[in-house]
């Protein structure tokens, strides 16, 4: 009888190389985009080559699923035991208590885990970037355990998301600091400079590279770190993006411009106000998306431009779609024009894939990372960003759930956004024109904080 798992010889040049090369380097990144098969990677690492437990930290859902549903797909794998750390304290504990080769814990109970005292011999950081930021507790936390850990693999396809500088606290858990300074203010000192900061206390709000910094980093880290592109190495279908620039009222724009620029607004018997920059942003952002929430958390219509746009968009299409949203309400009023829509859960997953269902309903943090949501049913795939994000790495992440590895059918993303508002700056940020803080600043150019 045929065995149906997936065989070793099956995996990709590329993956095999990674493979190879983590024989003679212990600490080692893998930068490889979503779909290029980072997680199967990683797991053959782990076992045809590190000894002792390994602790896998990855986000929630990938946590739950993914790792498991991967090392159970392969031939090479199967003997692989894995238990998952998840749930409350007494299943987490008793997760701990059994006795498997790797240990997955989400993010939010790493700190629980390190305190228990229980030793690791290696570890594996899953989507690093979301360790970029070392003043948060979990960083800090597993930054005194770094150097009891044997054999250590970063994993992320967005390594940068938010600019270069992102680099230091990732590369800094394979390597101790030795390559970008061993504090941040030292690696600043060197490689940055101050880009967004307040003249008059002096308080720096972003950093920028200095002059061939870019190029020095990626030279100081290119014997432990490797970055691999989709297009490099998978023959891939078209992939259209999309933007549309869709029109309000005239009673609209004038009420947007009210809130943009007297920071506060009436509307529907509410008023909305925005007291800070921050809250501004959000707000225009709400408003782009047809809806204010207001001071009792509940929320208010404003305008309707998207969501016509996209019935029109729908009436004109058969093809499964998968739409994105932030705001909930932007998910209760889609919901309400489309009863038929679905919201993404673990149980509709097959269904999305198979065609079963024509419009499948995500958050991006929920529904962009580790799943696979390719769906070739259609002539074509089709998403659309209802609620346009301002996190590239969310943004980049969430577009790989259907343009990755096993997509045959083109794809064609839809932007839906509001012209001569913060919807376009936002595009800006997406398409890499401008950095995120000069994407607040003009968008808000208007306004005295």
């Amino acid at each position: 009888m045929t065995s149906s798992l997936l065989q070793r010889a099956q995996l990709q040049p590329y993956q095999t190389r990674m493979i190879d090369m983590a024989k003679t380097i212990p600490a080692i990144g893998l930068f490889m985009e979503p779909g290029l098969g980072k997680t199967v990677t990683a797991l053959t690492i782990i076992k045809e080559q590190f000894n002792g437990k390994t602790l896998i930290v990855a986000p929630k859902r990938v946590a739950e699923n993914v790792w498991t549903d991967e090392a159970n797909k392969w031939e090479h794998l199967r003997t692989l035991k894995l238990s998952k750390v998840l749930g409350t304290a007494s299943q987490r504990s008793a997760a701990l208590k059994q006795n498997s080769h790797i240990y997955v814990v989400n993010l939010e109970n790493l700190v629980w885990l390190l305190d228990t005292g229980m030793k690791f011999d290696n570890l594996v950081i899953d989507e690093s970037s979301r360790f970029k930021d070392s003043s948060t507790k979990r960083f800090k936390s597993l930054k005194k355990h770094l150097r009891t850990f044997q054999r250590k693999i970063i994993l992320t396809g967005t390594p940068t998301p938010q600019g270069i500088g992102d680099l230091w606290a990732q590369v800094g858990i394979l390597d101790l600091g030795s390559r970008m300074e061993t504090s941040l203010t030292k690696f600043r000192d060197k490689y940055m400079m101050p880009d967004q900061m307040n003249r008059h206390t002096r308080v720096v709000y972003s950093w920028k590279p200095k002059e061939g910094t870019v190029e020095t980093i990626q030279e100081k880290i290119s014997d432990i770190c490797f970055s691999l592109k989709s297009e490099d190495y998978l023959k891939m279908p078209a992939c259209q993006k999309i933007c549309h620039d869709l029109e309000m009222s005239k009673q609209e724009v004038n009420h947007y411009e009210t809130l943009k620029k007297e920071l506060v607004l009436d509307i529907e018997d509410q008023a909305i106000t925005a007291p800070t920059a921050a809250v501004l942003a959000g707000k225009l952002l709400q408003f782009t998306s047809g809806a204010l929430y207001t001071e009792e958390k509940d929320w208010v219509p404003c305008n309707n431009a998207k969501l016509e746009f996209l019935e029109s968009l729908l009436e004109e299409s058969t093809t499964p779609t998968l739409i994105f949203y932030h705001f909930k309400h932007s998910l209760e009023r889609i919901k309400e024009a489309f009863p038929e829509a679905q919201v993404l859960d673990d149980t509709n997953i097959q269904s999305w894939r198979d065609g079963k269902i024509r419009i499948l309903l995500a958050h991006p943090q929920s529904g962009g990372i580790g799943l696979n949501l390719q769906c070739n049913a259609g002539e074509t795939a089709q998403m659309v960003w209802f609620d346009l994000p301002w996190s590239s790495e969310n943004y980049i992440q969430a577009n790989a759930r259907i343009y990755r590895q096993g997509q045959t059918k083109p794809v064609i993303i839809h932007h839906l956004a509001i012209k001569n508002s913060i919807d376009q700056h936002v595009i800006d940020v997406l398409d890499g024109k401008i950095n995120l803080q000069s994407a607040l600043m003009e968008s808000l150019k208007c306004v005295s904080v």
